[in-house]
């Protein structure tokens, strides 16, 4: 990689770069005047027509020494370039909403004209009102959009290894800050936002593997190593998570942070700039089918005027694209379909690329495509957007006005549950991280709902400070896709892939069908047509959540305190108590004291198992973990229970601190990894090692009590040797927990017997092959919840209710030869809870195997068929994979 000058400070070094962009922009290929030579010259010669651009402003090239398209820009470079650019420009400021994990910057780049961006401040409380319109009166509202520019929300790299977003996002910005005459003007009725990066973290880990793999020229053959992206890959964040799937689920700093701006500046028109198969050609709207049924036909018509807009761009240049293909609008946690359920103009664009395009690629019929061309096809959509955008500006403030005040005004739902319930307060949570209005109740109820997992009415009772969301606010589309069961796939769209799969074509689900919040967490809810009449309290803040009937601090005891099994929460609360140096006990059946009943998975920490010193301090400790854990710890005077085994029974087994080891490296799926490496890491904080899966013969295994081997793509790189070590390990008394087709490879080398019970297909980007001789397109689940039966355990310690089971793949033969082995299975009647499956699937659904335990020497084998820990949102599976990681080792 080319060596990058230092800034730009001062009038010389501009000169200078000047000269040097100048230079590199004349060349072989550059048959077209409009090509600009602060960028590199296209391989057809063709690009996007420019306006007159100031002169005096710095471009790209000037600052870091190449036109833009000539190398992949590292993250600090882009920084620098557009700090550079802000401080030259009044139409530019910056403004950093966070960092990611490694401690990268993130930034957004606000472009408009520069009274507007003057009063920046101003606008933003505009913004606000404009969100939430309900106050005003209509002529207050109209005055409002008249004087509200239309906000362009241009977000460029979510996934680290598409390389080409974030260059063009520096080129668009310097196009918008330094663009002269009638095209500047425009600037005035639009406020551009631009998200140079999402990703930091990922792109880094790309552009940095990439340049470690090339030579001084770029080798366009496909098959040469720089082509060939190394483990792990830079699609995800530090973690390895899909940021481009977690915008419902809030799981990730990255997105948390993001949504804090993107509440304050609700954009009339949001962008999310991806590639594709490198061999493709453009993509952008209108989307495929299904479309979300909550997204109306007046946002629809948008998307149609978008896409026009693009093609009229596109069409003028000569390059190919194409719309109403591939990338639907159905999954809510989406780059396009989250902002559109918001009430925003949501809206993917594709370039042909990915990680494997590198900076030139040649296709076998000799064509070939480079990082300059796909940085010119992203400017001129974005630039093509603008335009758009500035046409129809007054129309896209008047219909978001609309949209969210007929949202706050129409005839609404009601959801409620539990704040004690497990997960109660997490779903609070993370329904108040979106912006919806979570409130509680100020009295106790007694109240008829339909249950969200069963549609069933059912006459519940609930408490003085439970949770509850009215859809008739201006995110109430957002909240009810969220909490609903399910949303109805179109019948042609369900009709037109069964065709297509009798004709032996791919059917076209692009992500899992189901998603909702109550059944992914395991939590009761229930639905209520219309408004509540019981009293109940305005908004709750998220700094107000702590204020739920937990945290209080308990009573000093001389026997000890027991922590109702809650969820995560518990399992959070047990790692910061073994931080702490104390000793607890694990329920593995429940019981009843003083009252009141604990479920299996509850904690007890008796004051007899710690240390003197420990044990003169346990009230004051305990009382520091309780503050904000959103659990109870509740004082007991006594070991005698009145149902149950007492306290000092076997039943409670004592747990010691578990030495965990996460199996990683090429092979496993980065993705189920990271999911496992930040529950842990992040949401637990407990100690853990990251074990390399090329090292495993010669690692010292015994150093650790259980293993987590992830979702594997090539199981041929678990070799004999491996296996013969893993083996060993477990008969000496290790604890192997195995995910998806991990599990099918136990059975095949005899650490388990039996059947595979099932494979894990991975995210959406194809990163493992199906498995299971029976299969076909028909028999595969694309992504639907199932419902499920327990056999009692304690690995199913810690589980409220049977848990609805997200499962995407197809189901194998299925069955433990010892049918005791099988601790979660399918239930046998009403299997398919919500989301879409083909009958053919439906059938084989019924006592297919999720969970298995095994006993293998002194040790432990216990497999998943799938990923309990799926995208981190599926919380109420979790407890199983945490029993088996951080409990099993002591039983």
């Amino acid at each position: 990689m080319k060596s990058l000058p230092a800034r730009v400070a001062g009038s010389t070094p501009v000169l200078i770069f000047v000269f040097l962009g100048l230079t590199w922009g004349v060349g072989p290929g550059v048959a077209n005047p409009s090509v600009a030579p602060w960028l590199a010259p296209t391989t057809d010669g063709r690009g996007v027509t420019l306006p007159p651009l100031d002169p005096q402003l710095p471009s790209p090239a000037q600052v870091l020494g190449y036109p833009l398209g000539a190398d992949f820009t590292p993250h600090h470079r882009i920084v620098d370039y557009l700090e550079i650019l802000a401080e030259a420009s009044p139409r530019v400021t910056l403004r950093s909403y966070g960092e990611t994990y490694e401690g990268r910057p993130l930034l957004l780049a606000f472009v408009s004209s520069a009274d507007n961006i003057s009063r920046l401040d101003t606008l933003a409380a505009d913004r606000r009102v404009l969100g939430d319109p309900g106050g005003l009166t209509p002529d207050q509202q109209k005055q409002l959009v008249e004087r509200s520019p239309a906000v362009l929300w241009l977000s460029y790299g979510v996934h680290g290894n598409e390389s080409s977003s974030a260059e063009a996002a520096l080129a668009t910005a310097y196009v918008l800050a330094a663009a002269e005459g009638e095209f500047a003007q425009q600037l005035d009725d639009v406020l551009v936002i631009i998200d140079p990066l999402v990703n930091p973290d990922g792109r880094e880990r790309y552009v940095h593997g990439f340049a470690s793999r090339r030579g001084v020229m770029s080798n366009p053959q496909a098959a040469s190593r720089e082509h060939q992206e190394s483990w792990p890959r830079g699609r995800g964040n530090h973690y390895g998570v899909d940021l481009n799937r977690d915008w419902a689920w809030v799981t990730q700093t990255e997105t948390r942070q993001r949504l804090v701006p993107f509440r304050t500046w609700e954009p009339q028109v949001f962008v999310d700039f991806h590639e594709m198969g490198a061999r493709s050609s453009y993509f952008f709207p209108p989307p495929a089918e299904p479309v979300h049924p909550r997204i109306g036909e007046n946002l629809r018509s948008w998307l149609d005027t978008f896409g026009r807009g693009n093609a009229q761009a596109f069409d003028t240049i000569g390059w190919t694209y194409y719309v109403e293909e591939q990338f639907d609008l159905f999954y809510p946690g989406y780059g396009d379909s989250y902002p559109t359920l918001r009430g925003a103009v949501g809206m993917t664009y594709e370039v042909g690329g990915g990680g494997r395009a590198g900076a030139l690629i040649e296709f076998p019929d000799g064509r070939r495509k480079s990082l300059a061309d796909r940085v010119g096809r992203h400017l001129a959509s974005s630039l093509a957007t603008f335009e758009t955008t500035v046409s129809n500006s007054r129309g896209l403030v008047r219909d978001f006005a609309q949209r969210r005040r007929a949202e706050a005004t129409r005839h609404p739902n009601t959801f409620l549950w539990s704040s004690r319930a497990p997960e109660g307060r997490a779903l609070a949570e993370t329904l108040t991280e979106h912006g919806i209005r979570v409130r509680r109740l100020v009295d106790d109820q007694t109240i008829e709902g339909q249950r969200v997992a069963t549609d069933v009415t059912e006459q519940i009772t609930l408490s003085q400070g439970d949770y509850l969301v009215m859809t008739n606010q201006p995110l109430g589309t957002l909240a009810e896709t969220l909490m609903e069961r399910e949303a109805a796939l179109p019948s042609g769209f369900v009709g037109e892939q069964r065709r297509r799969v009798e004709e032996d074509l791919d059917p076209e689900f692009y992500d899992v069908t189901a998603w909702s919040l109550p059944l992914a967490f395991n939590l009761p809810v229930w639905r209520l047509e219309g408004s509540l009449s019981a009293p109940v309290t305005t908004a709750v803040a998220a700094a107000d959540l702590d204020s739920a009937p937990f945290g209080q601090p308990p009573v000093a005891s001389s026997v000890g305190y027991i922590i109702p099994a809650a969820g995560i929460a518990t399992y959070r609360l047990a790692a910061a108590i073994d931080r702490a140096g104390l000793h607890y006990r694990f329920a593995t059946e429940p019981f009843r004291l003083g009252g009141r009943d604990f479920p299996p998975g509850s904690l007890v920490v008796a004051v007899e198992d710690q240390s003197a010193a420990v044990a003169k301090d346990l009230n004051q400790t305990l009382s520091g973990l309780s503050l904000g854990a959103a659990v109870e710890i509740i004082s007991v005077d006594s070991s005698w229970t009145s149902r149950g085994a007492d306290l000092g029974s076997d039943r409670f087994e004592a747990i010691r601190s578990a030495s965990i080891g996460l199996i990683a490296g090429e092979g496993i799926s980065d993705t189920s990894l990271g999911a496992l490496w930040h529950l842990l890491d992040r949401d637990l904080e407990i100690p853990y090692s990251l074990l390399d899966l090329d090292h495993l013969e010669r690692l010292p295994l015994n150093e650790f009590d259980s293993l987590v081997l992830p979702d594997i793509w090539d199981s041929s790189r678990l070799g004999e040797a491996t296996a013969q070590r893993l083996d060993a390990w477990v008969r000496q008394g290790g604890v192997l927990v195995t995910l998806g087709s991990a599990s099918g490879w136990t059975r095949e080398v005899g650490l388990t017997e039996g059947d595979d019970g099932g494979s894990s297909e991975g995210e959406t980007d194809p990163e493992g092959e199906e498995s299971g001789e029976e299969s076909g397109p028909l028999h595969y689940v694309p992504g639907a919840f199932v419902a499920t039966q327990i056999t009692l355990h304690p690995l199913t310690a810690g589980l409220s209710s049977p848990p609805p089971w997200l499962f995407l793949g197809t189901i194998g033969v299925a069955a433990d030869t010892d049918p005791q082995n099988d601790l979660l299975t399918i239930r046998d009647d009403h299997a398919l809870i919500a989301g879409f499956a083909w009958p053919e699937a439906t059938e084989r659904l019924p006592g297919a195997v999720l969970v298995t335990y095994s006993q293998h020497g002194n040790g432990k084998v216990i497999t998943f068929a799938q990923d309990p820990t799926f995208r981190l949102f599926t919380r109420g599976t979790m407890p199983l994979l945490l029993n088996a990681v951080m409990m099993a080792p002591s039983w």
